[in-house]
């Protein structure tokens, strides 16, 4: 049985949050602000938070922010609801902060159960990721024995063309075929489709001077990092080299765009080149951050009555791309924008 925890400071929305998710037989922690709930998910583990925002003592924003900082409560998944704050640069706040969504009250309570599930596999799945992936952080040895391992265990996948041999996910094969297709659904029956395309900014540079293979374990966890911070409707590809793209069913330009503000958030945060990696090049202290961190320039487009092909929308989708790479990089370009 799942475990929930519920922070609320209003009593009758706690209640009624409550019966819901005993309704669907969760298990239900309670609390009624930001320093209880510190208090409560470190004591009891969550499998995951439903956060309010606007709270006495201690508001949404600062607990999220002490929970993702906090050892035994960091990889908890997070929530927000919120009737308060309900402006673009609060949800980015928060997912920013580490939260899994952002969703503004009053919510439909069988969307809100649903979106909680979504959260709690994809939770699973990443545990499993980072399982089989914890033996490839220990020494430039070790990854390259599990990489040849992977590679021979894809190789029936790498037959059928539709998923990419090094990262698991979708190939650029399927990504042509699934993209007309969705493509088509949404004028067909006149649904929201936005695409997503991403690139890894200059990674020529871990190439350059670690090599081809360390290049290959760093698109690997940059596929891990994209895959942790989509949803479970959103379709992820690796088109080529440190090329990624998103398709984004029934999802218009605002939710696209959070989706991949959230995967540059989570990109730039995460370190790339373990500590054994940069000594064996001698580098210093600045360049050492430098190859260890990295991010991503992003493109989104929405379907609109102005693209009238999927060749439009590809076009589109680049030229927003283009804009956020020329724009300074880590950073993400709506093409309503240009």
């Amino acid at each position: 049985m799942p475990k929930v925890l519920l922070v609320d400071d209003n009593q009758e929305m706690l209640e009624t949050l409550e019966h819901l998710f005993h309704f669907y037989e969760y298990e239900v922690e309670k609390a009624a602000n930001g320093k209880e709930a510190l208090e409560v998910a470190e004591k009891t583990q969550p499998d995951i938070i439903l956060l309010d925002a606007l709270m006495p003592v201690m508001n949404g924003f600062e607990a999220c922010k002490q929970l993702k900082n906090m050892p035994r409560t960091r990889d908890i998944p997070v929530i927000f609801l919120s009737a308060n704050y309900i402006e673009d640069e609060h949800c980015i706040m928060g997912l920013e902060l580490g939260a899994e969504d952002y969703i503004l009250k009053p919510f439909n309570a069988k969307e809100l159960v649903t979106r909680v599930k979504a959260v709690l596999q994809k939770k699973a799945l990443i545990e499993k990721l980072r399982q089989d992936n914890e033996s490839l952080i220990q020494q430039q040895d070790s990854f390259s024995r599990e990489l040849n391992d992977l590679r021979n265990r894809t190789s029936d996948l790498e037959k059928n063309l539709v998923t990419d041999a090094l990262t698991g996910l979708y190939n650029k094969n399927f990504f042509d075929k699934r993209l007309k297709e969705e493509f088509n659904r949404a004028r067909r029956y006149r649904q929201e489709l936005s695409l997503v395309l991403i690139d890894l900014d200059f990674f020529n540079k871990i190439n350059e001077l670690y090599g081809e293979r360390t290049g290959d374990y760093v698109l690997m966890k940059v596929a891990n990092v994209i895959l942790n911070n989509t949803r479970n409707s959103d379709i992820v590809f690796r088109t080529e080299g440190n090329k990624f793209a998103l398709i984004l069913p029934n999802t218009g330009e605002t939710g696209a765009f959070y989706e991949a503000e959230r995967v540059r958030s989570a990109v730039s945060q995460e370190n790339f080149i373990e500590k054994g990696f940069t000594e064996l090049k001698h580098l210093s202290a600045k360049r050492k951050k430098s190859y260890s961190q990295l991010t991503i320039s992003a493109g989104v487009v929405c379907l609109a009555e102005q693209i009238p092909t999927v060749e439009n929308l590809m076009k589109c989708a680049e030229d927003a791309l283009a804009a956020a790479k020329a724009g300074g990089r880590n950073t993400v370009v709506k093409y309503a924008m240009l």
